[in-house]
C-alpha cells in the first residue's frame, strides 16, 4: 500500500489540471452533465446539484449491482465447486469427500414435523436404497419415496409395471411410506406431480429433508422444483455426475419454491421459517464404481438413455463388462440369451480366454478390458476380479426374461431363453456389488437370430 507522501508524488505528475483535482480531493468549480445538454449548452451544477447527482448515481450503480447478483452473474464459489460446475471433475480423488455412513442421518430421529424425501437410482437398485434406513432415521416421519433417473430407460418401458416392481424393494426399508414416484429430475418428468402431491401431504410449517445414496440425483431433483417454482431461481444447487458433490446439509427457504411447494401467493406465515434441506449422499461401500477414477466414472457412469442390446452367450464362453464385471455360463444349454443395459461395451470370449485377458490386465498389460484407464502402475493397482456369486436357476419363457444379475453402479444383464437349468459364476473387484434380482423389464427382450448374435432388439 502506498504512503500519503508517494501518493500525493503520483499525482503531481499527472498532466490533466481536472484529474489532478479528482484524485487530490479538491473541489471542482463545476460539474457538467452531457445528458442534460440541451441546444448545444452543457449545464454546469453547483455544488449543492454535483452531491445530488452523485447520489443518485449510487443508488444506481447500487440497483445494478443487487441486480447482477440476483441474476448469478456475480455468485462467488469455492475452486472445487467451480470446477464441478464447469469441468464436471475434481482435483482430487473424489473418495475424500463422500460419506460412507449412513448413521450420519441419526439426527432426523430427534427432529419433528419433518417431511422425508428418499431418493433413489431407479438405474441401480437394489444398490441406491439404504437398508433399515428406518431404524437410523425414525419410522414415525412421514416419507414420500422418489425412484430418479428414469429417463435412462428405454422408452418402451411399461410405467405402472416398473412401479409394482419397485414397491417390492421398498418393502425393505422399514419406512412411513406415504406415496412412491418415479422422476426424471434432469428432465422434469414427474417433477410437477410429485410437488403437487408433497405441497398436498405437508403440514404446516414442516420442513422437508432430501435423503438417499450419493449420485441418486437429490440436488438436480431440487433444482428441478426451483425450476418450475415461480420465477425460478438464479443460483441453482450444485449438481453432478461425480459422487460427494454435496458436502455437507444446505438449507434453501421454501419461499424460494412459490407455486412448486407453496401457494402461488406466496409462503404463509407459519411456512416463512421452514426449509427444504439437501443432505450429504450416503456413499455404498458395495458400488463397483467405488474403484474407480475421475476419468474412468466418465466411462461406466449412465448419463442418457440407454439402449439395450440382446447377445447369444454360449456354454463355457463369457460375458465381460470391461474389468467390472463378467458372467460365465459355466452349465446348462448350448446357449442363453443376454440383454445388457450398461454403458459399458460388453466383449464376449471363451472362459479360458477371459481368464488371460484378467491375469494380464493385472501384469500392468493394457487390454480391451476397459475401465480401468490408465497406465501399467493403474492396472496393476486396480482391484482383481474375485468370485461374486454362483447362481442356478431355470429359464422360464424363450422371450421372458428371467432375473437380472446386477453389477451396482454401472447396470445389469437381463438373462432370457427356456431351458431347464443354467449355472453361472459371476465375478467383480473384490467380488463385491453383484447382486440377482427379479428382472426389471422382463417383455423387453425380442428373439435373436442365432447367426446374428450383436443384432439389436429393443427399437429406439
Amino acid at each position: 500500500m502506498l504512503s500519503d507522501e508517494e501518493y500525493k508524488s503520483i499525482v503531481s505528475e499527472i498532466d490533466d489540471p481536472e484529474l489532478q483535482a479528482v484524485f487530490s480531493g479538491e473541489k471542482i468549480s463545476g460539474f457538467v452533465d452531457p445528458n442534460d445538454m440541451q441546444t448545444g449548452e452543457p449545464k454546469v451544477y453547483s455544488e449543492s446539484e454535483q452531491g445530488a447527482k452523485i447520489d443518485s448515481f449510487d443508488t444506481l450503480l447500487a440497483a445494478r449491482v443487487r441486480r447482477r447478483a440476483e441474476q448469478g452473474r456475480d455468485r462467488v464459489i469455492c475452486q472445487r465447486c467451480y470446477s464441478l460446475k464447469h469441468y464436471s471433475r475434481v482435483d482430487r480423488p473424489w473418495k475424500e469427500d463422500v460419506v460412507s455412513d449412513p448413521r450420519v442421518l441419526r439426527f432426523l430421529q430427534h427432529k419433528s414435523n419433518t417431511m422425508i424425501v428418499v431418493v433413489c437410482d431407479l438405474f441401480d437398485i437394489p444398490g441406491s436404497l439404504i437398508p433399515h434406513l428406518g431404524d437410523i432415521i425414525g419410522a414415525r416421519h412421514p416419507v414420500v419415496l422418489v425412484a430418479n433417473k428414469v429417463d435412462l430407460l428405454p422408452k418402451d418401458y411399461h410405467e405402472q409395471r416398473l412401479l409394482m416392481w419397485f414397491k417390492r424393494f421398498a418393502k425393505g426399508l422399514e419406512l412411513n411410506i406415504q406415496a412412491i414416484h418415479l422422476v426424471s429430475a434432469l428432465k422434469n418428468l414427474g417433477v410437477r406431480e410429485l410437488a403437487a402431491d408433497l405441497t398436498t401431504r405437508r403440514r404446516p410449517g414442516q420442513n422437508i429433508y432430501m435423503v438417499g445414496r450419493a449420485n441418486v440425483g437429490k440436488s438436480e431433483l431440487i433444482n428441478a422444483l426451483l425450476r418450475i417454482s415461480i420465477g425460478g431461481s438464479a443460483h441453482k444447487v450444485l449438481a453432478s455426475h461425480i459422487p460427494g458433490t454435496t458436502m455437507g446439509l444446505s438449507g434453501i427457504p421454501l419461499r424460494r419454491f412459490v407455486k412448486a411447494l407453496v401457494p402461488s401467493s406466496g409462503a404463509q406465515s407459519h411456512d416463512r421459517q421452514s426449509y427444504l434441506y439437501d443432505t450429504p449422499g450416503v456413499f455404498s461401500n458395495k458400488s463397483i464404481i467405488s474403484y474407480l477414477t475421475n476419468e474412468e466414472l466418465k466411462l461406466a457412469v449412465c448419463r442418457k438413455r440407454i439402449k439395450p442390446f440382446s447377445f447369444i452367450l454360449g456354454l463355457d464362453q463369457s460375458l465381460m463388462l470391461g474389468g467390472l464385471g463378467r458372467i460365465d455360463l459355466v452349465e446348462g444349454p448350448s446357449r442363453i440369451f443376454v440383454t445388457i443395459y450398461s454403458n459399458i461395451r460388453p466383449h464376449f470370449t471363451r472362459i479360458k480366454r477371459a481368464d488371460d485377458l484378467v491375469e494380464r490386465m493385472q501384469a500392468g498389460e493394457k487390454t480391451i478390458l476397459q475401465p480401468p484407464v490408465g497406465d501399467a502402475e493403474r492396472l496393476k493397482w486396480f482391484p482383481r476380479q474375485e468370485l461374486a456369486l454362483e447362481h442356478e436357476f431355470e429359464g422360464l419363457h424363450k422371450q421372458h426374461a428371467t432375473i437380472d444379475v446386477v453389477f451396482a453402479g454401472i447396470g445389469w444383464v437381463a438373462i432370457n431363453g427356456l431351458f431347464p437349468r443354467a449355472k453361472i459364476r459371476v465375478f467383480s473387484p473384490f467380488g463385491t456389488g453383484v447382486c440377482v434380482r427379479p428382472p426389471m423389464m422382463p417383455f423387453e427382450f425380442k428373439q435373436a437370430s442365432p447367426h446374428m448374435s450383436s443384432q439389436r432388439k429393443t427399437p429406439s
